[in-house]
C-alpha cells in the first residue's frame, strides 16, 4: 500500500494526526490515555503509535523472527492494517496470551479482520467453537474494502434513543462480530442484569418469553400436521362425510391455536444463539421511528414507524454477562 493511501485510510479510522515530535508521542500517550483515563488528543496520538509500529514491522517481517508480544499488540491494534498484520504474523495460538489478542481482534470494528481472527479459533479453539462460534456473523466485503471499519447503528435506528441515555448506552457494548447490518441486526452486551436491561429498553411495554414464540421446528411440525390434515379434509368432502368434516375441522384450529403467538408477539422472531432455555430468553418489541417523508410544499409529514424486536438473556459464552440482540 502506498504512503498517501496509508495516511488518508489512518486519517479516516484513527482521527487527524497529531502536531507533536515522533520522540513524545508514546510517553503522553502513556501519560494521559492508560489505566483508565482517556481524552480529546488520545485517538490522535493512537493513530501515531499504531502508524509508526505499523511501519516498523513492514521493515522487521522480511529479517526474520518478530517478537510475539509485539505480534500481540499489533493484533489488538484499531487500525485494521496493523491488527490484520499481526494476526498473519502470529500466525498460530501458541499461548493464552495470544488467545486474548485473537479474541480482542475478533471485537474489531473490520470484518477483515475478524474473519482472521475467527479463521484461527475456529482451528484450534473448541470453547469458541461451542461459544462463540455460533453468534459469529460472516463479513459481507472483500478486499481492501474488508479492511473498512463497519458502522455501530445508531439508537434511532435500533429504536432506543428514547430508552437509553447516554449514561445507559455508556454501559452497552456493541459486538461487531455477532452483528450484521444486512441481516439487520445489533448485538450488544453488559454487565446489567437481564431485568435491568429490560426496564431500560421496554419502557412499560409488554414483553414475552421464549416459549411463547413459536421456535423453528415447532412451526415446521405443524406445517407437516397441517398438510396432512389438509389431505384428509379433501377426502371426507369428496366422501361427502360431514362428520368427518367437523371433526377435521376442529383438529386445524386447535392445531392453529397451538403453534399460534400470544397477542403482541406475532412480528417477534426467535434468537436461536442463546444457550439459555427458551423460557429465560426474554423479547420486548419496540417501535422505531422512520425519517419524516418530505411533501412537495417541504413540510415533514408525521413521522412513521416500525418494528424492532429486542432479546436479552444471559450467555456464558460471553462470560455470563447480559445479551442485547437487536432485530431492526
Amino acid at each position: 500500500m502506498n504512503e498517501a493511501l496509508l495516511l488518508s485510510a489512518a486519517l479516516l479510522i484513527g482521527g487527524p494526526r497529531t502536531e507533536i515530535p515522533p520522540e513524545q508521542v508514546l510517553p503522553r500517550f502513556e501519560a494521559q490515555c492508560v489505566d483508565g483515563r482517556w481524552n480529546a488528543a488520545c485517538p490522535g496520538l493512537r493513530t501515531e503509535l499504531e502508524l509508526s509500529l505499523y511501519g516498523e514491522l513492514q521493515m522487521l517481517q522480511s529479517r526474520g523472527e518478530i517478537d510475539r508480544e509485539v505480534l500481540r499488540s499489533a493484533a489488538r491494534a484499531r487500525f485494521p492494517m496493523l491488527a490484520e498484520m499481526g494476526l498473519r504474523r502470529l500466525g498460530k495460538i501458541g499461548s493464552p496470551e495470544d488467545r486474548e489478542a485473537v479474541l480482542a481482534a475478533l471485537d474489531h470494528t473490520a470484518p477483515g479482520v475478524r474473519a482472521i481472527a475467527r479463521q484461527m479459533l475456529e482451528v484450534q479453539d473448541d470453547r469458541f467453537r461451542k461459544g462463540l462460534g455460533p453468534w459469529m456473523r460472516a463479513g459481507q466485503r472483500n478486499g481492501f474494502g474488508a479492511l473498512v471499519p463497519d458502522e455501530q447503528p445508531d439508537a434511532t435506528r435500533l429504536g432506543l434513543a428514547s430508552a437509553v441515555g447516554a449514561k445507559d448506552a455508556a454501559t452497552l457494548r456493541w459486538r461487531p462480530f455477532a452483528s450484521d447490518a444486512r441481516e439487520g441486526r445489533a448485538v450488544f452486551t453488559t454487565r446489567l442484569s437481564p431485568e435491568q436491561v429490560l426496564q431500560l429498553v421496554a419502557k412499560g411495554q409488554k414483553t414475552f418469553d421464549g416459549s411463547q414464540v413459536p421456535g423453528r421446528k415447532q412451526q415446521d411440525a405443524a406445517m407437516k400436521s397441517m398438510d396432512s390434515m389438509r389431505q384428509e379434509l379433501q377426502a371426507a368432502a369428496a366422501r361427502g362425510d360431514l362428520k368427518a368434516l367437523q371433526e377435521l375441522s376442529q383438529r386445524v384450529n386447535q392445531q392453529m391455536q397451538a403453534v399460534a403467538p400470544p397477542p403482541g408477539a406475532a412480528s417477534l422472531r426467535a434468537v436461536a444463539e442463546f444457550a439459555a432455555a427458551p423460557a429465560q430468553v426474554r423479547y420486548v418489541q419496540l417501535n422505531a421511528p422512520l425519517p419524516p417523508r418530505i411533501d412537495k410544499d417541504g413540510k415533514a409529514g408525521k413521522v412513521a414507524t416500525r418494528p424492532v424486536t429486542a432479546a436479552v438473556a444471559r450467555d456464558e459464552a460471553f462470560g455470563g454477562e447480559t445479551v442485547l440482540v437487536i432485530l431492526y
